[in-house]
């Protein structure tokens, strides 16, 4: 067979772009994002509304709700892959990233309830903007970067108002341009690269 023929610098040369190729054949559905995205923007346009007509006791059941269905997700998603025989480095190294995120986010939490600071959320958006920006960086996906620089500045608007309602305004379009419009166009940009393959 003609493989037999390769010397020893092609066949290194033929394993180094394997493993590089391997290390970046990731491509991420969009899933994830929206999910959050949806649950986020749904909570905070929310709690904005209940700001408005001064029904603000509805609130902290709205993100109790919000933080449990996240819970479950992210329990679902540990769960399905953990099913996955094979992982690619990128996706081993992401999936340690993500489960730092929710352990930070969960940390900010308790804290935040524990010293008696009840508004956190510019926090919160610095935590979002820098998995974005390190998850966006590894897909090489500049949607998810940019958006992690929109909820930088969210961050520092939402400590500049320092008011819930506004604050949560900003926060409702930060997400809608940070997680859900790049996790539309993740979510396609999957679609397209998957029928292009199951078309060949």
């Amino acid at each position: 067979m003609e493989n037999e023929n390769f010397s020893k610098e092609e066949s290194f040369n033929l394993i180094a772009k394997m493993i590089s190729r391997a290390k970046n054949d990731y491509t991420d559905n969009g899933k994830g994002w929206l999910v959050w995205g949806w649950l986020l923007f749904a909570a905070s346009s929310a709690s904005a509304l209940l700001m408005h007509i001064e029904q603000t006791k509805y609130i902290p059941w709205l993100w109790n709700v919000m933080g449990i269905l996240v819970l479950v997700y992210f329990i679902y998603e540990i769960s399905r892959k953990k099913t996955e025989k094979v992982k690619t480095y990128v996706e081993e190294m992401l999936d340690k990233f993500s489960a730092g995120f929710f352990i930070s986010l969960i940390t900010i939490i308790i804290a935040s309830a524990v010293a008696g600071n009840g508004f956190a959320f510019g926090y919160y958006f610095i935590l979002y903007a820098f998995w974005m920006y390190i998850y966006g960086s590894a897909i090489h996906f500049k949607p998810l970067i940019i958006g992690a620089f929109v909820n930088w500045a969210a961050a520092i608007f939402i400590f500049i108002v320092d008011d819930f309602k506004y604050g949560m305004i900003i926060a409702a379009i930060a997400v809608l341009v940070g997680y859900l419009i790049p996790g539309y166009m993740l979510r396609n940009q999957y679609q397209k690269s998957h029928n292009g393959t199951n078309g060949v």
